[in-house]
């Protein structure tokens, strides 16, 4: 009996020291997020383009020009994506006034159908939302232009200290390890920057094409803004099962206001679910070839944790951050058995 209580007030202990660490941790990271998520950034800009630079090397080029040379397309794309997501955003937000006086009239029409069936309870939806105030709060919300560009430029500074130093990390390995244990230490650490790579790549190859896809869904049905709506679902395709289904409500709702009629809007929806479902279900398992098999309460978990630390971008960076975390542990038999417990 005594060992019994002596073993929970141990599982006790523990249990609290961990959630402790974890408040401080959290404290930490939202207090220096502006340095933080362009750090987190930097390193998965890094493993993406590491692999890039080896290849170059591999066919003769010198060190300098294939850092060179990845390290200005990188920088090229991303800013591109960046200053993109800004602007699609910002034209969202100036255009949804727009649709004020439609609201007002489908809300009229939802509160003449209470009347007549009022077990429908349609007088819960909102009457009183202004577009213009919500446009404002998400231009508030997005930040400052210039805040929004020293974010960028220190997340290539992060990338480009990472690139110089990729070269020097090996060398330290090199004098680090010799002999077997050298030679698995860089196997191992060769097999996580692949995994890693090509976990990334596929899910980004993934998301753009059910970006694309919603472009072109939209762009058919004639809903205004397709291309900012395609390019929101590039990104929030990142987020597993919450995210296609966040970024598929508002299209249909500027639907819904642009027409007036709910039969568009209904087989808007069934195109769109179509869509995710295929890429979703169907394309991503075979091409991701050996599946994560994250635990569906761990993603959750990850997604409430990373968005109330750093907002949507923490929502973003959530999942591929635990995919990473995994990968590194089951590729060391010593945190292997952690891995085990990361899956469903």
């Amino acid at each position: 009996m005594r060992d019994s209580l002596s073993i929970f007030k141990d599982q006790l202990e523990i249990a609290f020291y961990a959630f402790a660490l974890l408040i401080l941790v959290g404290f930490v990271l939202d207090i220096t997020s502006s340095f933080t998520i362009p750090f987190v950034m930097a390193i998965i800009l890094y493993l993406l383009s590491s692999p890039f630079i080896d290849r170059l090397e591999s066919k003769k080029i010198p060190h300098w020009a294939a850092l060179l040379l990845v390290g200005l397309i990188t920088a090229g794309v991303v800013t591109l994506l960046g200053l993109l997501a800004y602007s699609s955003v910002e034209m969202l937000a100036q255009g949804l006034p727009k649709y004020q006086h439609r609201y007002q009239q489908i809300i009229s029409f939802f509160t003449q159908i209470s009347k007549k069936y009022p077990m429908l309870k349609l007088e819960e939806i909102p009457s009183s939302l202004n577009l213009t105030d919500l446009s404002s709060f998400i231009l508030s919300t997005m930040g400052s232009f210039v805040k929004f560009l020293t974010g960028l430029t220190l997340m290539f500074l992060f990338f480009a200290f990472m690139l110089v130093g990729k070269g020097n990390f090996e060398k330290k390995l090199n004098k680090l390890y010799d002999g077997a244990k050298g030679d698995r230490v860089k196997r191992i650490t060769r097999e996580v920057e692949e995994k890693v790579y090509k976990y990334l790549w596929t899910k980004t190859l993934i998301s753009l094409i059910t970006g694309f896809n919603t472009w072109l869904i939209l762009l058919l049905f004639g809903v205004d803004f397709a291309f900012v709506w395609g390019f929101l679902t590039f990104v929030f395709n990142y987020i597993p099962n919450v995210g296609p289904i966040f970024i598929t409500i508002p299209p249909l709702l500027i639907a819904l206001l642009k027409f007036g009629k709910l039969l568009p809007v209904i087989f808007l929806l069934l195109f769109l679910a179509l869509n995710h479902m295929v890429m979703g279900n169907f394309v991503e398992p075979r091409w991701m070839g050996k599946t994560l098999n994250l635990s569906p309460l761990l993603v959750l978990f990850s997604l409430i944790f990373w968005g109330w630390l750093w907002g949507v971008m923490g929502m973003l960076l959530s999942v591929p951050l635990l995919s990473i975390i995994k990968i590194v542990l089951e590729s060391f038999p010593e945190t292997e058995k952690l891995a085990r417990l990361m899956e469903s």
